[in-house]
This record gives C-alpha cells, sequence and structure tokens, in this order.
C-alpha cells in the first residue's frame, strides 16, 4: 500500500517507499512506488532521487505541461528536470506515447537526449533503436525506424527506414524504406511521408458472389484524407450486372458545416422491370447528399435523395433500402429558443415512383409547455403556414392536388397536486384551421374553414413499497421496492363544424402498430380530427431491486387501452388492450413481451416476445424471439407477419469467433433468411467470411451470398452482405 511520506530535513541519503512529494505545496513533482518492493532514494545535498523495482514520476499534474513516465529504474535530477530511465520506459505526454528500454529526458526542456524508442498512436506505432529531439518544436529524429499498424513485436505490416524525421501528430518522413509483408519486402521507397492527421491512399477489395450478381469484385480507393476532406471512389464489377462505379466523399467546411455526398452508377445488365412492368434502363443512377449546419441556437439540415428507378437501392444497397424505405428529399432551417421552435421545411417530390405529400414551403412555430408568467396556468402551442401538395405514387390511379393551409392550435392547462399525491391536470384548446381553394385534378373542394375545441383531463399518481423481505432466486431479487403509476387521461372534442371526409387529407391518420395519441398536439393527423369522448386507462408496474450497487428494473409492465363513450363509425367502444413487459431476472439475461389483444374481434393483433443471454465473460451471447403483427382493419390470418428469430455469437478463441442468425417465416413456413460470419483476427488485420442464404423477393430467385473480407483496423469495414 503507497503511503505518503513527510521528508525531513536531514543531510545525506534517505531511503523511502511509497509517495514522495516536496513539502514546497507549489512542486511540480509527485514520485511514488509501483510495487511493494520499490524504494526511493533521495539525496538531500544534490538533490537526486534514484528509484528502482519500478517508479511514476508525474510532472506539472493538472496543467499544459503534464508529463508522466514510467520505468523499472530511474535516476532524476530536480533542479535540471533531466532523467536516465531503463527498464519499460514509458512516456506520456501531449496525447503522445513513448515507450523505450532506455531513456534520457529532459522534463523542463521537453528535450528527449537519445533512445531506443517505441511510439503510438490509435492509428499507427513507431519503434527504432535510437532517437533524438525537442518536445518544445516537436521534431524527433531516429534512425533504423518501423511504422506498422500492429502493436506488437512481430508485425505482419511494416515499413522500415534508415533515417525518419518525426513530428508526433502531424507527419513522419521516411528516407531509404522498404515496405515488408511479414518478413518478406515487397517495395523500395527512397522517400516516403505519412500523415498523422489523415488517411493514406489505399485499396479495399472485396470479393464475393451473390446469386442475383453472379461473381463480384467491390473495390473502394480511398485517396488520403484532409482535416476537412475525405472519400473514396467505389469501383465495382458484378459478373452478372456489369460496371458501377462513383465516389463518396465526406467534407467538413468548420463554421459553414459539413456533409456528404454519395454518386454511383450502374450499367447494368439485368435491370428487369419496374413495378408497372416497364422495362428499367440499363443505366441506373444514385445520388445522395446532406449538409449540416449549426450557428449557435440556428440550425440549417439540406438532404438530396435521389433514385433513377424504385428497385436502384434495393438491388445495390439492400442495407440502405432497409433502413430507410423511402427517404424524403429536404431543406430545414430552424431556429430555437427556451419555449419556442421555428421551422421552415421545404419537401419536395424528387422520386416519382414514391407517394409523399410536398411542403413547399411551410412554416412551423411550436411552443412547448411552459409557465405563463407567476400564475398557475401552463401554455402550449402549435401553428404552421404553407402550401402542401399531396402527390400519388406512378402506379396509382389517384390525381395529385394541392392548397394552401393555415392552422393554429393554443392549449391551457392548470396542473395541481391534491393530498401530495395525486396529479390533476385538467386542459382546454381550440384549433383553427383554413383551408384554401385546391388546385389540380385530384380534388375540386372550395375555401373553408374548421373550428375544433378540444378539453380534457389527466389524472396520474404512484405509490411505492419498500419490501427488503422479498427475496426470488428466479427473478434475481434480494431486497425490492414495487412501484404502481396508474393514470387515467380523458380526451373531449364535440363535432368540428367539418369533418374529415369533407376535407382534403394532407396529414392523415396512418395504421400503426401502437396505440395512437388522444390529445393535441401529440395527435397530428392535422386534417383527421374528429369528435371524441375517450379515457384512456393505464397502469405500470415496476419492481426494482439493487446489483453491484445500482438500482435495476428486475421488471417493468405497463398495461393500458382505450374506453370510447362515443365511438365513430369507423371505431369501437373499446380499443385494443396493449401489454409491455421488460424482465432482467439476471444482469446477463432479459426478456421482453409486447401484446396487442382485439377485445371486439377476439383476436392477436400483436404478439411479441424475446430473450438475450450474454454471460459477463463475452465468451458468447444468445437470443431469439417470435413477431406476429395482424393490422387493421383486418381479421384474416392470411394477412398476418409471422416471424420466428435467433441469433448467436461465440469467441472460440482470441483469434476466432463466428456468428449466426436466423429468420423463419411461418406464414410461408420456410427460412426467410439465414446468415453466418466467421471472423478471423490477425493483429492489424481483421477477416471475415459472411455466407447469407435468403428466399426470394418477388423479383429474382431465392438468394445465396458469400463474401471474403477484410479491414485494416485503424480504418475498420464491416461485412457488406445484409
Amino acid at each position: 500500500m503507497r503511503k505518503p511520506l513527510l521528508i525531513l530535513a536531514l543531510a545525506g541519503e534517505v531511503l523511502f517507499g511509497g509517495t514522495l512529494s516536496a513539502q514546497d505545496t507549489q512542486s511540480p513533482w509527485k514520485i511514488e512506488t509501483l510495487r511493494a518492493d520499490g524504494e526511493i532514494r533521495y539525496d538531500l545535498q544534490s538533490g537526486e532521487m534514484r528509484a528502482n523495482n519500478g517508479v511514476r514520476i508525474r510532472y506539472k499534474q493538472g496543467t499544459p505541461d503534464e508529463t508522466e513516465l514510467t520505468s523499472e529504474q530511474a535516476t532524476l535530477h530536480q533542479a535540471s528536470g533531466q532523467i536516465v530511465a531503463s527498464g519499460n520506459a514509458v512516456l506520456r505526454r501531449d496525447g503522445t506515447i513513448w515507450k523505450a528500454s532506455r531513456l534520457e529526458y529532459n522534463f523542463r526542456t521537453k528535450k528527449i537526449g537519445s533512445a531506443q524508442f517505441r511510439t503510438g498512436t490509435l492509428a499507427v506505432y513507431l519503434k527504432g533503436e535510437t532517437m533524438t529531439g525537442n518536445q518544445t518544436n516537436g521534431v524527433y529524429r531516429a534512425t533504423n525506424t518501423i511504422l506498422t499498424t500492429d502493436d506488437v513485436d512481430d508485425p505482419a505490416f511494416f515499413i522500415k527506414a534508415k533515417e525518419v524525421e518525426v513530428i508526433p501528430g502531424e507527419h513522419a518522413i521516411f528516407r531509404q524504406a522498404t515496405v515488408y509483408l511479414g518478413r518478406t519486402p515487397v517495395f523500395y521507397l527512397p522517400y516516403y511521408k505519412r500523415s498523422f492527421k489523415r488517411h493514406p491512399w489505399n485499396i479495399h477489395t472485396e470479393p464475393g458472389y451473390k446469386s442475383e450478381w453472379g461473381g463480384y469484385l467491390l473495390n473502394a480507393v480511398r485517396w488520403p484524407s484532409t482535416d476537412g476532406l475525405s472519400g473514396e471512389l467505389n469501383l465495382d464489377y458484378r459478373s452478372a450486372r456489369g460496371f458501377a462505379m462513383g465516389p463518396r466523399i465526406e467534407y467538413d467546411m468548420g463554421r459553414w458545416g459539413e456533409g456528404q455526398l454519395n454518386l454511383y452508377r450502374a450499367w447494368d445488365d439485368d435491370p428487369l422491370t419496374d413495378s408497372r412492368n416497364i422495362a428499367i434502363d440499363r443505366e441506373r443512377d444514385l445520388a445522395q447528399w446532406a449538409h449540416r449546419l449549426r450557428t449557435g441556437t440556428l440550425s440549417t439540415t439540406a438532404v438530396v435523395e435521389y433514385e433513377s428507378d424504385e428497385y436502384f437501392r434495393r438491388d445495390f444497397f439492400e442495407e440502405s433500402y432497409r433502413n430507410n424505405i423511402q427517404p424524403n428529399t429536404y431543406l430545414e432551417i430552424a431556429k430555437h429558443w427556451d419555449n419556442y421552435h421555428l421551422d421552415l421545411l421545404a419537401q419536395p417530390r424528387v422520386n416519382n415512383f414514391y407517394e409523399s405529400v410536398e411542403r413547399l414551403p411551410e412554416i412551423r412555430l411550436s411552443g412547448t409547455r411552459h409557465q405563463l408568467g407567476d400564475s398557475p396556468f401552463y401554455y402550449d402551442t402549435e401553428s404552421s403556414l404553407g402550401y402542401l401538395r399531396r402527390r400519388y405514387n406512378f402506379n396509382s390511379s389517384d390525381n395529385d392536388y394541392g392548397l394552401m393551409r393555415f392552422d393554429t392550435l393554443h392549449q391551457v392547462y392548470l396542473p395541481k397536486t391534491y393530498g401530495g399525491w395525486l396529479n390533476y391536470t385538467p386542459r382546454i384548446g381550440g384549433r383553427f384551421t383554413r383551408y384554401g381553394d385546391t388546385e389540380g385534378p385530384g380534388s375540386t373542394k372550395t375555401a373553408s374553414e374548421r373550428f375544433v375545441l378540444s378539453t380534457g383531463v389527466e389524472l396520474s399518481t404512484k405509490f411505492s413499497k419498500v419490501m427488503p423481505e422479498l427475496k426470488s432466486q428466479l427473478l434475481g431479487i434480494d431486497g425490492a421496492r414495487h412501484i404502481i403509476q396508474p393514470s387515467i387521461n380523458y380526451a373531449f372534442i364535440p363535432r368540428p363544424n367539418r369533418i374529415p371526409n369533407e376535407l382534403d387529407q394532407l396529414d392523415y391518420e396512418i395504421t400503426s402498430p401502437r396505440l395512437l395519441p388522444i390529445h393535441l398536439p401529440e395527435y397530428n393527423a392535422i386534417d383527421n380530427i374528429d369528435s371524441q369522448n375517450v379515457v384512456r386507462f393505464s397502469l405500470r408496474n415496476r419492481l426494482q431491486t439493487k446489483r453491484n450497487n445500482q438500482i435495476v428494473d428486475a421488471v417493468d409492465w405497463g398495461l393500458y387501452t382505450d374506453w370510447r363513450a362515443d365511438p365513430n363509425s369507423n371505431q369501437t367502444t373499446f380499443a385494443d388492450v396493449f401489454s409491455d413487459a421488460y424482465l432482467r431476472p439476471r444482469d446477463w439475461l432479459t426478456v421482453n413481451s409486447g401484446l396487442r389483444y382485439d377485445i371486439d374481434n377476439s383476436l392477436w393483433r400483436t404478439v411479441s416476445h424475446g430473450a438475450s443471454i450474454a454471460p459477463r465473460n463475452h465468451q458468447w451471447n444468445i437470443n431469439a424471439g417470435h413477431y406476429y403483427y395482424l393490422a387493421h382493419p383486418s381479421v384474416s390470418t392470411a394477412d398476418r407477419t409471422d416471424v420466428y428469430y435467433s441469433g448467436l455469437g461465440y469467441r472460440i478463441n482470441e483469434d476466432w469467433s463466428f456468428s449466426t442468425r436466423q429468420y423463419y417465416d411461418a406464414k410461408a413456413g420456410e427460412m426467410a433468411q439465414h446468415d453466418y460470419i466467421l471472423h478471423k483476427d490477425m493483429r492489424s488485420w481483421t477477416f471475415f467470411i459472411d455466407l447469407t442464404f435468403r428466399k426470394g423477393t418477388g423479383r429474382r430467385d431465392n438468394e445465396m451470398g458469400i463474401s471474403f473480407n477484410y479491414s485494416l483496423k485503424p480504418f475498420p469495414r464491416k461485412p457488406s452482405i445484409d
């Protein structure tokens, strides 16, 4: 155990074990032993300190000049700052780590006299025989040095040079350099400059096979990056589809924002037809651009998403398609204040195979709920003005239409607490919407106005009980706290002067697997607002316990549904009953459940269960589950989604790992997809084989794919087959 020591004013040499600090509180030094048998000898006359069996020296801790050195042995002269360290000497300063078997360094002048050294960042490592230099001007010179991305004594890939000039964090200049793969020299470089701020030229190649592509070779040529610009050029060949290419660029313009540009063209030999059974052009294009600028509380976002046809991303970038089936093109300028938010949105439709609502433009002012001065009342608001145009996809028989719309909502709340336990919040609000004359062949409605009165009240409370005697080995509980949170939310909207079928539907209601909000402005289908007389009941139960000095929810279970006192023609008296449950009986085990039961039709709408196991040693993990969903208003199980899934990850040893995942389509009675990935850690590289099987999408037959991929650890990539 290290102990602070008081330095006695004795002549001669004093032996210490532990921590040594000067009496002067302004002293820049802190010296301590690293092991129980470590010792520090201090000569009070010469001011020289000698340490053995492990020592750590900190200089000017907590300042910009902070430096730390550790070694087995060290001799330090505090007055001059000169130190000679040997035995696994490690010098840390300014984010750079120098490792040496022997090191001469001056803490005050920051000069390295000589060293047999090794230094590294997260991306590259340098090691060599001798080095001299000065940390003040940041220039170091070394001999017989190698640069590698592999932090081991015997790297698989490195550059060896007779002379090297290094500026940490900036660059290294190599003279008379040779490139090695393993111990084999493969290239000679009389002069080579390697930047530590940007990626060097490199080429990534991924060979593989997919049923719909044939054999393929995907190539990415990454050019040297700067602080403000990086990117790569994709040069791809698919034997069944042909050539494709395009750049991907990322840029940072400082105060003018940052963004990325992705362009890709495929000369497709087998494009097939679109959903109208019309042949797709051989030349197929993708253009994506995103730019973001933030200045204080003002932000600007611009996004362009262009696809030459509806199947382009599905054919060539399926992961992107799955993440966002219908991306939008838009320009948004937003200004934020403490309680208000002003937003200008311009959203044109770029791809005519998508249905969308254009906003050309729309300006919106939103006010979050906030107190009105010193009064007990709270207020929120939302107002918008814009020209909106509904555009149907090219497959639809409906015609487009558009109009100018102004909408404003204002609500007042009076929150109260009774008895210290019952929260009671009545609300009242009004909404006015002005619709202009409709333009376009899709509608002939004339200008109109709509008035909506919205009222309601929300009651909620929270009960808790500490139960130290509650113990359950099954749930991993050793003492618990039970929390019950019931709530009732009542919403009443009298019949508006215009009901939804009398209005053009621009912001309309979309079928959702979840229960939609019942009060404004959370319910945002502006043009679908109708009369409402509904009570939402919800009950949340939580069972908390303490594990590893942290409070965790061992059980979290919520129930909720709606009772409609006066249902509309498309509603039933009771909404579906929902149940959401989360259980964590162990730190390594989680179980979740989501249920939705249709009372009126006596059937399950949603059945979702899942479990995952992840032991602390990270040796393996496994998950499995089931997802069933039948959307309203269908009552036929033929329309359901019914999928079972599972996944497994296993670390075989430090170098090898394996993972797999499966999806079984119970409706079709067949495997929808199963993937297998074998991963090999090769120190500075990682290599993986990705094998995928997937059932046909309707456009093409069942698919099999295999890719052979690698990734340099400083510049990682993931498997491309999804």
